[in-house]
């Protein structure tokens, strides 16, 4: 199954997300990260580095790296792909159960791409209506009919349950009914470089329970 997360706002916890999800899933399955926005913030998480090496016409099994972590292996980062025109088949079908997209949070042919081979997007969003309108925005572009809102930094406030609510009005298959509390464990995994579901059972708890919503 291939996930891809993308938002095309910055500062979603699209990343962090993406890196979580993948974590839990190897623990069962046998999983690829693809990290294909230049930025190379999931690689950065495991320590690669971001590579100028055009992956797109290298060998899979050289440009696939391990990670710390039994059954998950990453191919990181490359700004290369700044130019990117097609080729992306080449990377996507890998011999991995789960296979996660960090996408780049621009529309360009890449991101297209990434939502055509792509099973499921899942649109990492904050509790506000711009976020909301934003993803509204990314539905109307009909780039993947399998395209789900997945709200992050939740807090108990009248205004994040406000917007709850008006997401529970979507469709059911557009959204995730469960959400990712606001964590200070995750937002400093940038420091740790260790996934925020293994050092709190709340925080493995809530993705878990979107992960039983993927599988």
């Amino acid at each position: 199954m291939i996930i891809s997360l993308f938002n095309s706002k910055g500062g979603v916890g699209k990343t962090t997300t993406c890196v979580n999800l993948a974590y839990l899933t190897s623990l069962k399955y046998k999983t690829l990260l693809i990290d294909l926005d230049i930025q190379g913030a999931s690689s950065y998480f495991f320590d690669k580095k971001v590579k100028k090496r055009n992956l797109l016409n290298k060998n899979p099994s050289k440009i696939i790296k391990s990670t710390q972590y039994k059954n998950l292996d990453i191919i990181p980062a490359d700004t290369k792909l700044e130019n990117y025109k097609k080729g992306l088949e080449t990377i996507i079908n890998q011999d991995y159960e789960f296979i996660f997209i960090d996408a780049p949070a621009n529309i360009n042919q890449l991101t297209k791409d990434i939502m055509r081979l792509s099973n499921l997007i899942i649109v990492p969003a904050l509790p506000n209506i711009l976020s909301l309108r934003t993803y509204n925005q990314l539905l109307s572009q009909n780039l993947n009919n399998n395209l789900k809102i997945l709200l992050n930094r939740v807090e108990k406030s009248p205004l994040h349950q406000k917007v709850i609510k008006a997401i529970a009005k979507l469709p059911k298959n557009q959204y995730f009914k469960n959400y990712i509390p606001k964590s200070n464990i995750i937002e400093a995994m940038s420091f740790d470089k260790i996934p925020a579901v293994r050092k709190s059972e709340k925080i493995k708890k809530a993705y878990m329970n979107v992960l039983r919503e993927i599988i």
